[in-house]
Parts: structure tokens; C-alpha cells; sequence
């Protein structure tokens, strides 16, 4: 391999609207610092930051341009939930193996997206791809999707549709140990731990915590990214309209959100008009702005899509005390940096971090700086190239294993016609999967 690797990068750019467009532009200095980066977009318009530090490459998903992506030593696909963004990722990852960076676990919205927004899946080929993950018991989940019997979160909890994405790769990439977990168990891929980094670049010095009052005076929250049904705002609304001192708050809403009018239309029920602002996409500056002058930000997710928030990272980069669901990836975060809202009892959690802020700020500006150091000390764009690098120096490594299972595989296949499955051929397959399966030894998980 050559000192200075090729790498392809397959990821959306700002300024689309993707928390892993603005990773990737983050991430990019680090990365060139260390390979020849081509970042591969779908878009003729991006963020020319990004050129500054990669090469950037349009392709056609229906004819990619092989010849040249070819000349890559790897390529690494970035995966998450959205259809408009990552649908021609996923479709060159199935013809061309390399390593997917997993950043949602939950994989049912992306491919029901395809089916029902894009229009570029059909109901046969959804339903198929379910079958093969899931099994006819998957099957039945999906079709009561189809036909409104039961909604998408459900349909995502029991069938994820993770093993869609990552079949086929040479490697996978997760942000939480117990997504690495989840991935062993359920799927034939070696896969690696590494922290998420934060997706901005944050405040140049700490200037700003100086204007942040903690007086007694009006208190700031702050909500903000894809604003999802899993962000629970109307919990939060309506724990902040039964707050006896509610008039104390003020809260922003920064983001795209599904279902705006009824959400808008529920505020005005709970009498918060003049306590809730909502902003919609804005630009990083005003975003920063929000950022530098909020008390606290809220970030719960239920039920959660399984992996980690770059929202969250951004938010401790700010120090900003946050609440959270303690499920997934965020039971895992420190106890001093966070406060937990649990999904049962939403509205009395709420409501007692909202009186605690009140009697105690200083315990939640305290929580505020503790984050701001974890997140300085542990999620850097540095420890993260450094981990994309040592798998780039472990490509032959991954090869092999695919070769392996892929023997493995073939030798079940072509022995069934003259073997019971539980005698020879399965046994073949079983013997050469065990020759591989302690073979990958993943990087060390970030502390």
C-alpha cells in the first residue's frame, strides 16, 4: 500500500441539510492530512471548504465511473437515515465493497423511504429485502406497515433492515460499543468502534461563557436538528405548558421538523405562544449565536434509532447541559454531563430538571463544562482519522475475511444437493466460518 493512501469517501456535502455533511466537512482536514481524499457527491453544488481539503468528484449512480474509483485503495460509504441523501451511496456500496460508516442502526426509515417518498424501491423489492433480513415473520410486520395497521417505529423495532446496508461490505464502522455488539451477533461483517467526533468545529475560546447569564434571570432552551417524531416535542411542550414557573423559559426550535403545522397548532393549545420560537433550518452562524446564549438544550430520542448524535457532541462543544432519553448510545454518556429525562415519566422529569435549573443553575452550568471538556478530550476529529486510518491499513485483512465467508457460503450452497443441512455442508460452512470469526480484532474503542 502506498505511504499516502487513496480514499474514496462517498458522503453528502453542505449545504445539504445532514448533520453528516457538516461531520465530513469536519472531519476533512484530519483526513487529508493523512490520505489523497475524493469525496464522491451526487451534487454539482457543495461547501468549496470542502475542496480545499479532498477532491471533489460527481458520479452518476446508474453509471458509476468504476475506472476511477477503482484506483482507490478503499472506499468508505457514509450511511444514514435519509433516502434523498443516501440512496446512491447505498446503491454504488452493493456493487462496490468497501467499508460502511454506520451512522443510524435503525434502517427501516431509509428503506421504507424508498419505497414511499423517492418511489425508487417497489413494494416486491422492499418486501424481498425484508424476507431476506427478517424472514416471512419480517414479512408480515412489513405489510401491516404497508397498510397502515401499524406505524414505522414499530416496523423499525422489530425489523431494522441493518443487514441491507452492511451485506457485502469489507468492514463497518459504528459510534457505540453496543452498536459493535449488535453488528457481531447479527451480521458477518468485522466491525469497529470509534467515537463519533463532533461535527463542527465549535467556539474558537471560551469568550462566550462569559455572556451566558446564570443570574435567576430568563432561561434559554434549545432544540435543535432533524426534528423527528423521536424528539418528543410534544412531551416537551407539554411538560413546559403545566410548569408552574414556565414563564421563566423561553424555547428555540432550530430545524427541519416533520409535522410542523400540528406541532405549531399543539403549541398554541398549551398556551405557549409567546414562550416557544420557531426558527426552521438556519445557518451555522445563527445556529452558533443559539448556541452561545442557551441554558440548556434538549435532546431526548424515543424510541432511539440506535447510534450516536452529532447534535449532542455540538451542544457539549457549547457547554451546554443537556437532557436525554437514557436509552442506546445516550444511557451510556457520562451521568456528570447530562441529565436523563426517562420515556415512562417525561413530563415529571422534565419538570424537575426545569425546577432544578431554577433552584441549583450552577449544578447545570457545572454540567455544562464537564460535557464541554469530555467532548474536547475524547470526540476529536484527530482520534477519529487516526482510527479511519489504522482500517485503511487493514485492508487485506478484510479482504480475506470476505473471501472466507464467501467460501463459507458457497460451500453450503454446493454441497446441499447431496448433503443434509445439519451434516457435511453445514458443517463445512460452520468449520470455515470458525477459521475467520477470531481473525478480526477491532481498533481500540475510544475512551
Amino acid at each position: 500500500m502506498n505511504a499516502r493512501p487513496r480514499i474514496n469517501w462517498f458522503s453528502p456535502l453542505p449545504p445539504t441539510r445532514s448533520e453528516i455533511a457538516r461531520q465530513t466537512l469536519t472531519l476533512l482536514p484530519e483526513l487529508s492530512a493523512r490520505a489523497e481524499v475524493i469525496v464522491w457527491s451526487n451534487d454539482s453544488i457543495y461547501d468549496e471548504a470542502a475542496a480545499a481539503h479532498a477532491t471533489i468528484k460527481r458520479y452518476d449512480p446508474a453509471h458509476p465511473p468504476w475506472r476511477e474509483i477503482n484506483r482507490a485503495e478503499v472506499t468508505f460509504y457514509q450511511m444514514g437515515n435519509d433516502p434523498h441523501y443516501h440512496e446512491d451511496i447505498w446503491r454504488v456500496s452493493r456493487q462496490h465493497p468497501g467499508v460502511v460508516i454506520l451512522h443510524d442502526l435503525k434502517l427501516q426509515h431509509f428503506f421504507a423511504g424508498l419505497l414511499t417518498e423517492t418511489k425508487t424501491l417497489t413494494r416486491r423489492e422492499y418486501l424481498e429485502l425484508v424476507e431476506v433480513h427478517h424472514s416471512t415473520s419480517g414479512v408480515d410486520l412489513a405489510e401491516s406497515f404497508l397498510d397502515a395497521q401499524i406505524g414505522i417505529e414499530a416496523l423499525a423495532e422489530e425489523c431494522p433492515l441493518m443487514g441491507a446496508v452492511v451485506e457485502g461490505s469489507l468492514a463497518t464502522i459504528v459510534h457505540s460499543e453496543a452498536a459493535r455488539e449488535l453488528i457481531s451477533r447479527s451480521a458477518s461483517v468485522p466491525t469497529a468502534y470509534l467515537r463519533l467526533p463532533a461535527g463542527g468545529p465549535g467556539p474558537p475560546d471560551e469568550s462566550f461563557l462569559g455572556k451566558r447569564n446564570w443570574d435567576g434571570g430568563l432561561y434559554r432552551l434549545v432544540l435543535f436538528g432533524f426534528l423527528g417524531p423521536n424528539r418528543r416535542l410534544p412531551a416537551i411542550l407539554k411538560a413546559l405548558s403545566l410548569f408552574p414557573k414556565r414563564d421563566r423559559f423561553h424555547l428555540d426550535i432550530y430545524g427541519t421538523m416533520d409535522g410542523a403545522e400540528q406541532i405549531v397548532q399543539l403549541a398554541c393549545c398549551f398556551g405557549l405562544e409567546e414562550l416557544v420560537t420557531w426558527h426552521g433550518f438556519v445557518s451555522d452562524a445563527e445556529l452558533e449565536f443559539a448556541l452561545q446564549r442557551s441554558h440548556l438544550a434538549l435532546n431526548l430520542r424515543h424510541p432511539t434509532m440506535g447510534e450516536a448524535s452529532g447534535s449532542q457532541l455540538h451542544a457539549w462543544q457549547y457547554a451546554l447541559p443537556s437532557l436525554v432519553s437514557p436509552t442506546g448510545w445516550y444511557s451510556a454518556l457520562p451521568h456528570d454531563t447530562v441529565g436523563f429525562v426517562r420515556p415512562e415519566h417525561e413530563t415529571e422529569d422534565i419538570q424537575a430538571h426545569l425546577a432544578g435549573l431554577l433552584e441549583a443553575p450552577e449544578r447545570y452550568r457545572a454540567m455544562g463544562l464537564k460535557a464541554r471538556q469530555f467532548v474536547g478530550e475524547h470526540c476529536t476529529t484527530g482520534a477519529y482519522a487516526d482510527g479511519i486510518m489504522e482500517l485503511v491499513a487493514r485492508l487485506p485483512e478484510f479482504q480475506a475475511i470476505r473471501i472466507a465467508h464467501n467460501l463459507a457460503d458457497r460451500a453450503g450452497s454446493s454441497m446441499s444437493a447431496w448433503a443434509e443441512p445439519d451434516g457435511l455442508s453445514g458443517g463445512a460452512a460452520h468449520a470455515i466460518h470458525a477459521l475467520v470469526s477470531g481473525y478480526f480484532r477491532p481498533p481500540h474503542a475510544r475512551p
